[in-house]
């Protein structure tokens, strides 16, 4: 009888803390439509995650994927051929996460994270 009772105990402690850490993860989110607000905020965040520099953001962003790529367009020549360089920069990776009731963007790189005002993500 004691050791049911313990090991009800311990499964339930055991499911209790799984629990807690699941409530700790972030997972994949997106926006939804006509969310300027939210995509206003993504542009600053981004800016100053690059050293304030500026780049373009699509009015779509995050509605269809929970993932930015960021890459440096070729060049082109005056004739209109692309020149591609020999060194190829992997993309910069931006994801859209959801943690509890807050919205996170994440560079997934550096793992930095940067809590956003919008609360409208929602689970991918």
């Amino acid at each position: 009888m004691i050791i049911k009772h313990l090991t009800f105990v311990a499964l339930s402690l055991s499911l209790l803390s799984a629990c807690a850490l699941q409530a700790d993860e972030s997972v994949a989110a997106l926006l939804p439509d006509n969310s300027s607000e939210a995509r206003a905020e993504i542009v600053a965040v981004v800016s100053n995650a690059l050293a304030g520099n500026k780049v373009p953001i699509a009015q779509d962003v995050f509605q269809q994927s929970s993932r930015l790529l960021l890459t440096t367009p070729p060049v082109t020549s005056p004739q209109g051929v692309k020149v591609y360089s020999k060194e190829i920069k992997p993309a910069l990776v931006f994801e859209l996460r959801k943690k509890s009731d807050t919205c996170l963007l994440k560079r997934l790189d550096t793992g930095q994270e940067w809590p956003l005002k919008t609360r409208s993500c929602f689970k991918r």
